[in-house]
């Protein structure tokens, strides 16, 4: 009797141990998915700040130090200015949207939540970003022709490929990042998905 009796305080302290467990791993759930979500809120605002820094020295530039005359100078210009500014936009919608999803609310519905906010990403990385570049550089070069009036055709070719090599530097650093991202938010729809299974 006595030998049954330790089994059965030793089935019930196991049992207890079984009942918290879902608890921890819940709260390291949690925290997984509070630290991942928390970098990619530090990605979107450091993109947001790299951009503003972007706009503000190119509408100085073409403000004070190189106003330009041409109408095709100034469509360039445009379209530069316009795919920046179009860009922060979408950066500062994806915060919204990454705000509104509910961490743990509906958790069923913050997983569909966190797939379509996932999905506006990628199409936004797939889709818009290479047009909003695709502009900006078209944008770049239609520069070019005016510059060409006040600078030697070696500085016009020095800037082009400048341009060049910072523009593949630039799309392999981003690039890195928008994997990591969409890594992140791969990983906090698994997470999700485990605290709901």
């Amino acid at each position: 009797m006595n030998n049954d009796l330790k089994a059965l305080q030793e089935s019930w302290k196991s049992s207890r141990k079984n009942i918290k467990t879902p608890a921890n791993n819940f709260d390291a759930l949690y925290k997984k998915i509070e630290q991942k979500e928390k970098e990619n809120f530090s990605f979107y605002y450091g993109t947001i700040i790299i951009l503003m820094i972007t706009l503000i020295a190119v509408s100085l530039f073409f403000y004070y130090l190189a106003p330009v005359e041409q109408m095709l100078s100034r469509i360039g210009a445009g379209l530069m200015i316009t795919g920046l500014v179009f860009r922060i936009i979408i950066e500062i919608i994806s915060i919204n949207k990454a705000k509104r999803i509910n961490k743990l609310d509906k958790t069923l519905l913050t997983v569909d939540n966190t797939f379509s906010f996932h999905q506006f990403r990628k199409t936004i990385h797939q889709i818009y970003s290479p047009i909003i570049i695709g502009l900006y550089s078209i944008g770049f070069y239609i520069i070019f022709p005016e510059f060409m009036l006040y600078m030697s055709t070696w500085m016009i070719w020095f800037i082009g490929t400048s341009y060049l090599i910072m523009g593949i530097v630039l799309f392999i650093l981003i690039r890195k990042g928008v994997v990591d991202e969409m890594k992140k938010l791969t990983d906090i729809m698994e997470l999700k998905k485990d605290i709901i299974e």
